[in-house]
Formats: structure tokens, C-alpha cells, sequence
């Protein structure tokens, strides 16, 4: 058994994925939650298809999974990266119905502040590095983007609230907590292909992302996924920071 356990949402693809293999060759256990299969194949990789969208299920599901793996003595460090998110609904804000808005929710919000919920129900003691990747949508408004730039705003917000806990709740001391909202910047994904998709009239900054694709100045998944596997190892840092790429 590794001595070190992170949990990865979204490793399917993208930066979820890549992740997960940096983590695995950095000598880290990694338990995946996707919708989908993830093309991983090692030793010390398990997965879970889980619909994080499903608010009804989601709390059974992730406990059944993670609990005993949770509460497991002898773990030297925990990590958790929030990685999965959606997207959608996308368009000015009268034409969002609630179903879509909701299930965005539930992706990008409640789904996080529940996995992090349940490492410091199960794990009070355990060192926990947690990084919620962000984006500059959840400091800055894009028309069309209602529902993501307000549900990273949400996840960045729980962020702050979760370390504030730790700090101001902890009985005796403050739990070895680290939160870190990181902005990857514009990561050559599924995600991105499903923005340059939209058009003028749902996303008026399309023409942006377009052309960021068209002269290659995409980063490489890989490139904040190695980033974000060396942040789940540092000891110095604050309760809560904000960083992206490169900083």
C-alpha cells in the first residue's frame, strides 16, 4: 500500500488524466472519479464512474467508494484535486433554464465541497493538500458564461471557507490543511474544443479562444498537470493561495 492517496475527478481526459499519471510516477495511490472509463492501466490506479451532476446519488456513491480508503491509519499525506467541471449551459442569461443551471452546480460546486467535506469527515488528522483548478472565470465576467463564471466563483469561495475551518474551528490546533485555487490557463482539452464551438451569439469572446488555437499558443495538459503534482507535495504553503500556471 502507498502511504500517499489523492483523488482525481475528471480523469478521463485532459488535465484530469494528466494528473493522475504524473501523481502515479511520483509514487502516489490515485483513485479516479469520471463519468467515463479513464485509459489507465497501473498497479496503483482504481476508478469510478460517477455522474458528479448527480446530486441524489453523489454522497452514497462517494462514500462507498473513499470512506474505508479515507479512515485508513498510516497515510502520510492526502490529496484531492476538483478538476472536473462543466461547462454548459452557455448563452446570455434568458435563455438558461434551471435543470442545465443546476446540474453546472452540482459539477462545479457541489460535487468539490463534498469530496472535501468527506476527507476532513474521515481523515480530521491526515496532512490534506487540495487543489481546485480554477480558471480567470471566477474573477471575471464573460458574457454567455453565467453559469461557469459564477460556479467558479462558488468553488473558489468554498476554497476560502474550508481553510478559514481549519484555522478557526480546529479543536486544540489547526488541521494540516492546504487549499490552492489554480488558474491552469487555456489547456488544450475537450473543454476548450467545446468553447471554440460556441458561437458569437451564446459567447461574444469566441473569436479569442479561436485564435489562441490557431497560432498553437495552447498548453499541453501536462504542462499544469506536473504543477499541480508538485503543490500536492509542498509543506509551505498558506491555508488557502491562489496560483496559475507558471507563477
Amino acid at each position: 500500500m502507498q502511504d500517499r492517496l489523492c483523488v482525481v475527478t475528471g480523469t478521463s481526459e485532459g488535465i484530469g488524466l494528466a494528473v493522475a499519471e504524473a501523481l502515479l510516477e511520483r509514487g502516489w495511490e490515485v483513485a479516479g472519479v469520471a463519468r467515463r472509463e479513464a485509459p489507465l492501466r497501473h498497479a496503483d490506479y482504481r476508478h469510478a464512474r460517477i455522474d458528479l451532476g448527480d446530486t441524489a446519488a453523489l454522497e452514497g456513491r462517494l462514500a462507498e467508494y473513499l470512506g474505508e480508503e479515507l479512515r485508513r491509519p498510516g497515510r502520510s499525506r492526502l490529496g484531492l484535486v476538483n478538476n472536473a467541471a462543466a461547462l454548459e449551459p452557455a448563452g446570455p442569461l434568458p435563455r438558461l433554464g434551471a435543470t442545465a443551471l443546476a446540474r453546472a452546480f452540482a459539477v462545479n460546486v457541489v460535487a468539490p465541497a463534498c469530496l472535501l467535506g468527506l476527507f476532513l469527515r474521515c481523515a480530521p488528522r491526515t496532512p490534506l493538500r487540495v487543489v481546485n483548478v480554477s480558471s480567470g472565470a471566477a474573477a471575471r465576467p464573460y458574457a454567455g458564461w453565467a453559469a461557469y463564471c459564477s460556479s467558479k466563483a462558488a468553488l473558489r469561495m468554498v476554497g476560502q471557507v474550508a481553510a478559514a475551518e481549519a484555522d478557526e474551528l480546529a479543536a486544540g490546533s489547526a488541521a494540516d490543511l492546504s487549499v490552492v485555487s489554480y488558474e491552469p490557463g487555456v489547456v488544450d482539452t475537450a473543454m476548450q474544443a467545446s468553447v471554440r464551438s460556441l458561437g458569437r451569439e451564446a459567447f461574444p469572446k469566441v473569436e479569442r479562444f479561436l485564435d489562441l488555437h490557431a497560432r498553437g499558443l495552447l498548453h499541453p495538459p501536462g504542462q499544469p498537470a506536473g504543477e499541480i503534482a508538485r503543490l500536492l507535495e509542498r509543506d509551505d504553503l498558506p491555508s488557502f493561495s491562489e496560483l496559475r500556471l507558471g507563477a
